[in-house]
C-alpha cells in the first residue's frame, strides 16, 4: 500500500478533511471546493464524507480507493464528473442519490452489487455501465432516474435487470 504524501496531507487538513486508518473523513459542517483529487494511498470514504457539498463538480479518485461508504456523495446537485476505481466492490445505499448533474458513470468489473437508492434523484443521469460482474442491484436504485439507459451484456444480471423494471437497455 502507498502511503500519503505529507503535501497530499496538508491539502487534505487544508479542504478541512481527514485520514484515520487510511479512510478518508470530513471534519467540517459543509465541504465548499469545486473539485477533489483524493491522493493515492486513501483505501476508502466514510459514510456521508461529501455529502451535501453545493458546490463539488468533479471528483478524482485513486487506484488505492476499495471502499465508498454509503451517502458518500448523497445530494452534491452539481456533481458531473466521477471515476470509480478498479478496487471497488460495491457501491453502497445512495452513494450518489441526488447527484443532480450526475450524467454518466461507468462502473470497473471489480463491482458486484449496487446498493438500494445509490443512484436516486439523479435526473440528467443518462447512461450508466454496469459490467457482467454485478449480480445484485437493489430494486429502486434508479428511482426518479426518467432518462437513464443501463448498458451491458446482452445475458447480464444487469440486463435482465433493466427489462424487469422497464429500464431502457443499450446491449453491447
Amino acid at each position: 500500500m502507498s502511503e500519503i504524501s505529507s503535501a497530499d496531507m496538508a491539502e487534505l487538513l487544508r479542504m478541512g478533511l481527514s485520514t484515520r486508518n487510511v479512510i478518508l473523513h470530513r471534519d467540517n459542517d459543509l465541504f465548499v471546493y469545486e473539485e477533489i483529487t483524493v491522493p493515492e494511498g486513501i483505501v476508502g470514504i466514510d459514510s456521508g464524507c461529501f455529502s451535501g457539498s453545493p458546490a463539488l463538480r468533479s471528483v478524482s479518485l485513486p487506484e488505492t480507493l476499495t471502499e465508498i461508504g454509503a451517502s458518500a456523495f448523497e445530494d452534491c446537485p452539481v456533481l458531473e464528473t466521477i471515476h470509480i476505481p478498479y478496487g471497488i466492490k460495491r457501491l453502497r445505499k445512495k452513494t450518489f442519490s441526488g447527484c443532480r448533474a450526475l450524467r454518466q458513470i461507468d462502473l470497473p468489473p471489480s463491482v458486484t452489487s449496487i446498493g438500494e437508492w445509490a443512484f436516486r434523484g439523479c435526473t440528467a443521469l443518462e447512461s450508466v455501465f454496469i459490467p457482467e460482474t454485478v449480480t445484485d442491484i437493489c430494486a429502486e436504485v434508479f428511482l426518479s432516474c426518467p432518462r437513464v439507459i443501463i448498458r451491458t451484456e446482452q445475458n447480464s444480471f444487469a440486463a435482465a435487470y433493466a427489462r424487469k423494471f422497464g429500464i431502457r437497455l443499450d446491449v453491447l
